[in-house]
């Protein structure tokens, strides 16, 4: 099926709902929450009374994203549709597949990441997309709704924080294009960038600070932890990292960056990013997870130490056969 008969599909689903319950991904960066708040005015503009929703609680430092007040953690209301939002698979809509009657309605899943399992009723998965929020921006024409400065701003914020502010690898003619135009109805990329990629909430600084006493690194790879107590101490009240995996990565000897976070039920989320030219997706997957080259995670067992060992011998192994796939390349040249 075509993206555009794929496109047409998702809309009508969604036109036939009246009251979609809309989920992002648990843990959720700038792009879930962009994509999430920004369809959920978009359907509103349709006269629609769609729940925005996420399982975890939105950390510090979203306030800036318009809408973001309005997403809940604990759904009562009855809704006619899940659209599942920058989930790569079931397992990342968290405890809202507990929901009762969750299985008896359709799910259109939309997102952006090269192991996405296509686990909906209607998948609108674009792995060429530098972000969920370029898609729900093409799902946004197709619904006809127009642009405004707040629906702008939303999406432009999935497109800026996903593409750390357009310097990976995905960045197009096209990304750019999109976000000219979410700029011209109205949306700050200044506002964007300093809020969605320079500034952080001190708590946030915290700990980093925390994590980063931690640190370790070798041959290439560079990690660190944020155990639960170490969030309860700092007053942390997200289940991420925090964007940490992301500012690790700027280490000039770090090919690989792996943040490892323990969950209140002992299990540990593992966020991997990678530099240009390398691959975590494909290690990520085999862990049950997903993503795309650059970014990708999952969750493991705990407890935090043999998560850490089952997790960092084989990544460690992975990023060496990489680095010597390269230079064999290079040397064929």
């Amino acid at each position: 099926m075509t993206k555009k008969a794929t496109l047409h599909r998702a809309s009508q689903a969604i036109l036939a709902a009246h009251r979609p319950l809309l989920i992002c991904h648990v843990a959720p960066d700038g792009d879930a929450i962009g994509s999430l708040t920004g369809l959920a005015q978009a359907l509103r503009h349709l006269e629609m009374a769609p729940i925005p929703a996420c399982a975890d609680t939105i950390p510090a430092g979203f306030e800036y994203i318009p809408g973001v007040e309005r997403v809940v953690q604990r759904v009562d209301q009855p809704f006619d549709l899940v659209v599942a939002l920058d989930c790569s698979d079931r397992n990342r809509l968290g405890n809202l597949t507990d929901l009762p009657r969750f299985d008896q309605y359709r799910l259109v899943n939309i997102d952006h990441h090269i192991t996405n399992l296509e686990f909906g009723d209607v998948n609108l998965v674009d792995a060429e997309a530098s972000s969920t929020a370029e898609i729900v921006l093409s799902l946004v024409d197709e619904l006809d709704v127009p642009l405004d400065e707040t629906l702008a701003t939303s999406l432009l914020v999935g497109i800026v924080t996903d593409t750390r502010g357009f310097r990976t690898n995905n960045v197009s003619s096209r990304v750019l294009k999109a976000a000219l135009r979410l700029m011209e109805a109205g949306a700050s990329l200044p506002y964007v960038s300093l809020h969605g990629l320079d500034r952080r909430p001190m708590v946030v600084v915290r700990l980093w600070g925390a994590a980063l006493s931690l640190l370790d690194f070798s041959e290439g790879v560079i990690w660190t932890s944020v155990p639960v107590a170490m969030r309860r101490e700092v007053g942390y009240q997200g289940n991420g990292d925090a964007g940490l995996v992301s500012f690790l990565l700027s280490a000039d000897e770090a090919d690989v960056s792996v943040v490892f976070v323990e969950q209140e039920d002992g299990s540990v989320d593992v966020g991997l990013r990678a530099s240009p030219g390398f691959n975590v997706a494909q290690f990520a997957l085999k862990f049950g997870g997903g993503g795309h080259a650059l970014a990708a995670g999952f969750s493991t067992p705990g407890p935090l130490g043999e998560a850490e060992r089952r997790v960092l011998a084989p990544l460690s192994a992975d990023v060496a056969r990489q680095r010597a796939s390269q230079s064999q390349t290079s040397s064929l040249e």
